[in-house]
């Protein structure tokens, strides 16, 4: 019977034990073992966890809706107020889940230049506000802001519209300017609107056009607008340049009148052209018949007098819009 030799029996028994040391030893090295992060405060324990009772509950849904605000991560935000308001619509804090949904669009929007859509569903968001949860704390700052939204989106109309304007693409530029008119009547951004709508239309060769936005503009706003004066100047203008135009009267103080005179006809104030009115003419401001939709003539000979086709007629008084 032959023996393994001493050397061969001594390296089996040597490998053996060190793999018996190596990979079957239960002790982690504390060397290469990572100790579990630990969260950095109670802010972010409402992102752990997968609970039904976590996604349902409302504090929870609020408090990560005011984390993700917090780090103006908007639309994370956003997506939780929303969530909130769809499980807790009668909830005490919906007015204010609402109103930040507002706030965080109107975060969102940069300057008048860019993508107005978060602007609009902001403008949007607290008019909802305002509907749904009517008197609620936030009613005041939501006016101011509905304010601000409609002067953002009327801005941004009047910067796309003069960048048409200056390429000479006259349509598209009288579309955003009559867009601002329309819709945001009320704030001062109309008034520029209409100036430009009047040189927009005049590049187009209606003057007739131009000269209505001009009437408008001036008989609409105050005398201390920006673009008021300068209307002026343009309408005595577009007489002078045409001069078979007809311009209805313009109800002016004495003063502005003269003022206007001396701009049109510098050399002859006392023969002002018939964008003044005169006021030693008492008829001129006699109601008339005159056909809805048109001017009513400042004199007997405008004063046209309604055909039988005319659709309407009503009483309107000279150099109004009837």
């Amino acid at each position: 019977m032959k023996y393994p030799s001493y050397n061969r029996l001594f390296l089996l028994v040597s490998v053996l034990c060190a793999f018996m040391a190596s990979g079957c030893s239960s002790t982690p090295d504390p060397a290469t073992t990572e100790a579990p992060k630990k969260l950095s405060g109670t802010d972010e324990q409402i992102f752990v966890g997968d609970s039904m009772e976590m996604n349902y509950d409302p504090n929870v849904i609020m408090k990560r809706a005011e984390s993700y605000y917090e780090k103006e991560s908007f639309l994370e935000a956003i997506v939780e107020y929303k969530h909130f308001l769809d499980l807790h619509r009668s909830h005490m804090l919906a007015s204010y889940a609402q109103y930040k949904i507002a706030l965080s669009h109107y975060k969102r929007f940069q300057t008048i230049d860019r993508d107005p859509l978060p602007i609009k569903e902001s403008l949007n968001a607290f008019k909802t506000l305002l509907t749904n949860f009517p008197s609620n704390r936030y009613e005041a700052e939501a006016h101011e802001k509905i304010t601000a939204c409609q002067e953002n989106l009327a801005q941004h109309d009047l910067f796309v519209g003069q960048f048409y304007y200056k390429r000479e693409s006259y349509l598209a530029a009288a579309h955003r300017f009559k867009n601002i008119v329309e819709q945001f009547p009320h704030i001062e951004a109309a008034g520029e609107a209409m100036y430009h709508l009047a040189e927009t239309y005049e590049k187009l060769g209606d003057e007739k056009w131009s000269r209505d936005w001009l009437v408008t503009l001036v008989q609409e706003e105050h005398q201390d607008h920006p673009f008021y004066q300068p209307g002026m100047q343009m309408l005595a203008k577009l007489q002078t340049d045409y001069p078979g135009l007809t311009v209805p009267e313009i109800k002016e103080s004495p003063f502005d009148q003269i003022e206007l005179a001396q701009i049109a006809s510098p050399t002859s104030v006392q023969q002002p052209p018939s964008i003044v009115a005169s006021l030693a003419a008492p008829t001129a401001l006699k109601e008339a018949k005159c056909s809805l939709g048109s001017w009513c003539g400042s004199s007997p000979q405008s004063q046209a007098t309604p055909s039988p086709t005319a659709s309407a007629t009503n009483a309107c008084k000279p150099g109004q819009w009837c």
